[in-house]
């Protein structure tokens, strides 16, 4: 696998006519790798950087990604000084990005679901619950379109099971998963 994925990004490298749209999914494929192993850490900031470089209005996205992949690299980091400059380095990035793009959903998700999972000490659980709200009050006809299908899915069955929600939240949770898997089957 990782010598796949070292090929696509090779192939990323040399070759201009690969749409930001495949770049953006290589990215966030690499980004879920990297949560999980380090090793794809490097690559996955590397494609975001390219993106962020390349197409301007993707530039605040590719930031929130790359913030949470420096938050990450704290999570491999060896001493505890070094976990939490990265930490702190990671946040820094995220919130420059999300105050220019308050409303995006993906990034509201990124930088949710980044910060719920950071120790209790960084004091972020309320901040990443907030995010959370957030998404479900931006739902709306038009995200089913205008986001990828795949993260949307996965943002509102996250905030499902993670948060706890009112009976109305759950509502609207529900009709747009409903909606997104009848679009999808």
């Amino acid at each position: 696998m990782r010598l796949l994925i070292f090929f696509i990004f090779i192939l990323l490298s040399v070759t201009n006519s690969f749409s930001q749209n495949n770049k953006l999914e290589l990215g966030r494929q690499l980004y879920y790798l990297a949560v999980k192993n380090e090793e794809n850490l490097n690559q996955a900031i590397e494609i975001f950087s390219q993106i962020s470089k390349e197409e301007p209005s993707m530039k605040q996205l590719s930031n929130i990604y790359i913030g949470s992949l420096t938050m990450i690299k704290g999570k491999h980091a060896f001493w505890p000084h070094q976990k939490i400059d990265y930490v702190n380095e990671g946040l820094k990035i995220m919130d420059l990005a999300i105050k220019e793009e308050p409303n995006n959903i993906e990034m509201l998700f990124i930088y949710g679901s980044s910060c719920y999972y950071l120790p209790f000490f960084f004091n972020k659980k309320d901040l990443a619950i907030n995010k959370f709200k957030k998404i479900i009050n931006l739902l709306n006809d038009n995200s089913i379109k205008e986001y990828d299908s795949k993260i949307l899915s996965n943002a509102l069955e996250f905030i499902k099971e993670k948060i706890e929600i009112t009976k109305e939240e759950q509502q609207i949770i529900n009709k747009y998963l409903q909606l997104l898997s009848s679009n999808n089957g």
